[in-house]
């Protein structure tokens, strides 16, 4: 933790807004919790700034390395050529009465593309300031595939982007916002990405970063590949968007009673009829720090983040799932609380002396539970590998954990802590510390993560055998457990075995179990990890759920630069 003076250093090296901002919620946590959680508070805050500006300067490694230059931009035009599949790519920016310094960047971003099948609507949302509307008539000029629709009145983000929407003629459509940017060689890696693969998704986004007042680029999100988990808990997938226009089209377009988390809504009604979610590992998105831009501060715009709990709900109802939402943190992140009935009975398996089975049932709420030595010997549809050496933090962990065990979910694992409350297991990543590793491990509780994963209901490729939920129906459809594997194996071998069969792999934080006494975590054996790469090869080294531009031999996410 870092001392006053670290504390100090950091505060003066942030710009006057982030100062600004800083001040103003010391401040708030001062009259709320008082001088003690405060000062705790800022140290942590503290900690984090100088985290995440060692992190910056690795990615600005990683971003020198990686982003084209002049030659390879040049080359990529050259190879644009001789794509078997040449989509028209539509880009679609509503605008209203944006600063011209931001407009001219953003329409700068957009003729600099590599890919030069482009077109670029541009629905101007009734400005009505002379030096936007000036910079609307600049950019018509500047390039014939720039289109700029005018509005005869402010109508909001839905309807502008609807009317370039309409306009648009590509076979898919591009999200823009109007002070962002797009690197150059984005629309490229994305018409080059469908020449790839063999099924074109309906749906593709991308990784991004931003920009900070000065230009620098800063916060880079290395994103999991489609993660419908994390998808309901927060809008992970914002930038670079790309959609089939028709499809957009056929699921209505953009929702003005949604705005400010309008592509969240679109989003969430595109993967209901979408046969193909992908993504694509590349920063090919500035997302740009203005005063008030959620990229700023995430508390910006609150109406954003009450309009994504509007489209959440409205995807619960109109597909007839009962549930409602509840916030999950920072504004933008929420928990589904499904309507789950908690009749029927959860079968513990494990190792649990009698004394063990009577605190447990004590501590736990919601199902009746029963225990058992062995899966045979259950018979609940519902069982769980648990271990002794954990007790519940709260009583509603077990439903907690049934709240996420849903259709397509073939296994579930909650937030381990150990005895000290520091992070035992939040998920485990494949090629992670070897065969399979713990992120964030010895990290404090409420130590928030990746982008907020550890906050997250969210998608992993395994979870740890000492606290392992599914249900009976897929336990006997993949095998069940490997008995010749340890623990920790077995469960990393069962967790592949699900997802091979479909099945996905779930993270919940709102289960949290605690060591009662100071104990090593689990470790594979060397013979287990012999085994399991002999038997998953390649399926192991790639975990979906972690960008291949992070970190291998870390285990906080860190670039890899």
């Amino acid at each position: 933790m870092p001392g006053w003076l670290d504390v100090w250093r950091s505060f003066w090296s942030r710009a006057g807004h982030e100062r600004a901002r800083l001040l103003r919620t010391a401040w708030h946590s001062l009259r709320a919790h008082g001088a003690g959680a405060t000062a705790r508070r800022v140290r942590q805050s503290a900690r984090f700034a100088a985290d995440r500006d060692a992190e910056n300067a690795r990615y600005a490694r990683w971003w020198h390395a990686h982003t084209p230059d002049a030659a390879a931009l040049d080359e990529m035009r050259a190879a644009s050529t001789r794509f078997p599949y040449q989509p028209l790519v539509s880009v679609i920016t509503p605008v209203y009465n944006t600063d011209p310094r931001w407009l001219h960047a953003c329409g700068a971003s957009v003729v600099a593309q590599a890919w030069p099948r482009w077109e670029w609507h541009v629905a101007n949302d009734g400005s009505d300031d002379p030096r936007t509307l000036d910079t609307l008539a600049e950019l018509s000029a500047l390039d014939a595939r720039i289109k700029v629709h005018d509005l005869s009145e402010n109508g909001g983000i839905s309807a502008a982007s609807n009317v370039a929407l309409r306009a648009a003629t590509g076979d898919y459509v591009a999200l823009l916002d109007h002070d962002d940017a797009l690197l150059p060689h984005a629309l490229f890696r994305v018409v080059e990405h469908l020449n790839q693969v063999e099924v074109r998704p309906d749906v593709l986004y991308t990784d991004e970063d931003k920009l900070e007042p000065d230009g620098s680029r800063s916060d880079a999100y290395f994103k999991p590949d489609w993660s419908p988990e994390l998808f309901l808990s927060n809008m992970y997938a914002c930038h670079l968007l790309v959609a089939r226009r028709a499809l957009v089209a056929e699921v209505g377009g953009f929702r003005s009673a949604f705005d400010f988390s309008q592509d969240y809504d679109l989003v969430l009604r595109l993967m209901e009829r979408a046969n193909r979610i992908d993504h694509l590992p590349d920063v090919l998105y500035h997302w740009r720090k203005v005063p008030q831009s959620t990229a700023t501060a995430g508390g910006a715009k609150p109406t954003a983040h009450l309009a994504g709990r509007r489209a959440l709900q409205d995807y619960l109802d109109r597909n007839g799932i009962g549930g409602s939402i509840a916030d999950a943190g920072p504004p933008g992140f929420y928990r589904i609380v499904y309507d789950r009935a908690t009749e029927g009975t959860v079968s513990v398996i494990g190792p649990f002396a009698a004394d063990e089975q009577a605190r447990l049932r004590a501590a736990t709420s919601g199902p009746s539970l029963e225990f058992a030595a062995s899966a045979a010997e259950a018979t609940g549809q519902v069982l769980l590998f648990l271990s002794p050496a954990f007790e519940p933090e709260s009583p509603d962990w077990l439903v907690a954990l049934l709240q996420v065990l849903r259709p397509g979910v073939g296994a579930v694992g909650g937030k381990l802590l150990r005895a000290d409350g520091t992070v035992e297991h939040i998920g485990l990543v494949l090629g992670l510390d070897g065969v399979a590793g713990r992120p964030f491990v010895n990290a404090p509780a409420d130590y928030p993560g990746y982008f907020g994963n550890a906050l997250l209901i969210r998608n992993v490729s395994a979870v740890t055998g000492d606290c392992l939920m599914t249900t009976r129906e897929t336990f006997e459809r993949v095998g069940g457990l490997d008995g010749s594997l340890g623990r920790e194996a077995a469960a990393i071998d069962y967790c592949l075995k699900a997802r091979a069969a479909s099945e996905r792999v779930a993270f919940t934080p709102w289960s949290v179990l605690r060591r009662r006494s100071p104990a090593p975590a689990p470790v594979l054996e060397a013979d287990d990890a012999r085994r399991l790469q002999a038997r998953w090869g390649d399926a192991l080294a790639r975990d979906p759920y972690y960008s291949p531009h992070l970190s291998t031999r870390f285990l906080d996410y860190r670039v890899d630069a």
